[in-house]
């Protein structure tokens, strides 16, 4: 590791003394004492992250002192960084703005900021970066027309259904009809997620064109996109200005078309990964990671000082009080911003109403189940009984990898990171080792207790790209730690539950997935931006046969 020599200020902000210069990533380098002196902070790594992120920097590698009194950090300025939850404030029109800045001189920390997540414009172009990084920077126009995942659409399709769907949804909040081309409404409203041992068997969807040449151009998807983007900044300007009324239903409508957005640009990611290396392009404007020192790193994080942990029997609520019934009143009226509004986290529909459930007694394994682990079940005691997991790949010297955004990297680099592949093939582990994946309660419960999340630096909201080792479980934290990066597969079914108010802003989003295949996946992936990954209640659901999801899991234990 090295940094380049340059002009050097030393700035002070919340206790880090760094050092400001364009640093220069290499695997063999050294560190250069004059140029780049170690600094002294007396923060927490969360800590760090937040001043960085701040910032716009981001660490690409942290080393630290033989006495761990200091940390140097490698950053980069990259592309986008986003910024934790509690430093990104919701968007509230003007005359709410400043009731609440009179509330928070009222209530004490940490009452304040309040929940509302409804995004402001400033939110909307960090995701319209992250978006246009994905579809454009790492999508060369070979990939276009391919389909890196079977079971879903081509490439292009989903950079017409993004626009295509927040120009629809803006429609039925505020009115006017579809942007130019119109027909974009028909080809791009919806993808598919069909039945993974019945592709046939499909929830309803577009009917997209079947020749590459009737597709339209990239060309013309672009500029339906900026007039798509024009719109909503016409619309937040209404708002500010007055001249439109915030209701629920268009407050509702800009937490779901943003966080719909990046929803897709993970789910994009699951497709692109399986072309890294032979198509889809690294990241641009982030630094390759040093992986073999990084890998270094990785060896030395102590295990867990026991390999499971008790939970429970204990009361938890699942689920927060945001319904969409209460959007209208029972004339049709839109309901009007008011106070609430402060403290409103809006939601999709299945996260929907809080609801308390009892959690019996169970024991946790500390971290989810690792690439080596699995390796070493699917070689074994699993050979002919699961399958190799879709993010990993043989070589053609037969080599097994991992696949990551950047290409894939050697096993033994990525042997500590959570594996990710199927439920159904991580139920055969949990067997194997005489337990079984946790309910939703369970790991709700366990989530709640030990994750530290995006908030306290656990590796979330494209901290990195790929996964890293978990490090729950040590005594001097209490436990807590973060997961790796992985969404956790749950043995619960995504099914109805008492009091759930299905959308209308997107008719079947949760109720067309009520089928017996899909399950509940909790948590957060190293993709899932922080809106998402910050709030407790997401409810993420995959199909238990699906082997392309970012989803790891935990066994759990009956007592």
């Amino acid at each position: 590791m090295g940094m380049t020599t340059g002009r050097w200020s030393r700035e002070d902000l919340n206790g880090v003394s760094y050092y400001a210069t364009v640093p220069s990533v290499s695997e063999d380098a050294d560190i250069d004492s004059k140029a780049a002196p170690p600094f002294f902070t007396e923060q927490s790594f969360s800590d760090h992250q937040h001043v960085f992120g701040l910032a716009g920097a981001r660490s690409v590698i942290s080393i630290p002192s033989t006495d761990n009194k200091r940390i140097l950090y490698v950053l980069e300025k990259p592309t986008v960084v986003f910024p934790t939850l509690s430093q990104t404030r919701g968007f509230l029109p003007p005359a709410l703005e400043a009731r609440a800045q009179s509330l928070v001189l009222q209530r004490p920390a940490p009452s304040f900021p309040p929940k509302a997540n409804i995004p402001n414009l400033e939110e909307w172009k960090k995701i319209w970066t992250a978006w246009d990084l994905v579809t454009l920077g790492m999508t060369p126009s070979s990939m276009l027309h391919q389909k890196p995942i079977d079971l879903r659409h081509k490439c292009l399709f989903y950079i017409g259904h993004i626009p295509t769907f927040l120009d629809m949804l803006l429609s039925k909040s505020i009115g006017g009809g579809a942007s130019e081309p119109q027909y974009f409404w028909k080809i791009f409203e919806r993808g598919i997620d069909p039945h993974v041992d019945d592709p046939d068997h499909c929830h309803n969807h577009s009917e997209v064109p079947e020749k590459d040449e009737d597709w339209p151009t990239i060309d013309l998807i672009m500029s339906f996109r900026d007039a798509v983007r024009a719109r909503l900044a016409k619309l937040y300007a209404e708002l500010e200005s007055g001249e439109r009324a915030l209701t629920r239903n268009i407050a509702r409508t800009l937490v779901m078309t943003i966080e719909h957005e990046a929803w897709h640009i993970e789910t994009l990611l699951y497709m692109l990964i399986q072309r890294a290396g032979t198509g889809t392009l690294p990241p641009p404007g982030f630094v390759t990671p040093p992986f073999a020192r990084l890998s270094q790193q990785w060896d030395v994080i102590p295990p867990p000082s026991t390999p499971s942990v008790q939970l429970g029997p204990a009361t938890i609520t699942l689920g927060h009080e945001d319904s969409e019934g209460d959007d209208f009143t029972t004339d049709g009226k839109a309901v009007e911003a008011d106070e609430s509004f402060l403290f409103q986290e809006w939601g999709w529909d299945n996260e929907s109403p809080a609801r308390t459930v009892e959690v019996g007694a169970f024991r946790a394994e500390w971290r989810p189940i690792s690439n080596s682990e699995f390796e070493a079940y699917w070689r074994g005691e699993g050979k002919d009984k699961v399958s190799m997991p879709k993010s990993w790949v043989l070589s053609e010297d037969g080599e097994l990898q991992v696949r990551t955004v950047y290409g894939p990297v050697a096993m033994e680099v990525a042997k500590h990171w959570p594996v990710m592949t199927a439920y159904d093939d991580l139920v055969q582990y949990a067997r194997w080792k005489g337990g079984r994946l946790p309910t939703e309660p369970e790991l709700r419960l366990f989530l709640d207790t030990y994750e530290v999340g995006h908030e306290n630096g656990a590796n979330v909201g494209f901290r990195n790209w790929h996964p890293v080792p978990a490090t729950t479980g040590l005594e001097q934290y209490g436990g807590r730690g973060s997961n790796g990066g992985v969404w956790e597969w749950t043995s619960t079914l995504f099914d109805n539950h008492d009091g759930l108010v299905p959308t209308n802003l997107f008719t079947g989003y949760s109720t067309d997935f009520f089928d017996t295949k899909h399950h509940v996946v909790l948590g957060a992936s190293y993709a899932t931006v922080p809106r998402l990954a910050s709030r407790r209640t997401v409810r993420n659901f995959w199909q238990h046969n699906y082997p392309y999801p970012w989803v790891g899991a935990r066994v759990v234990y009956d007592l």
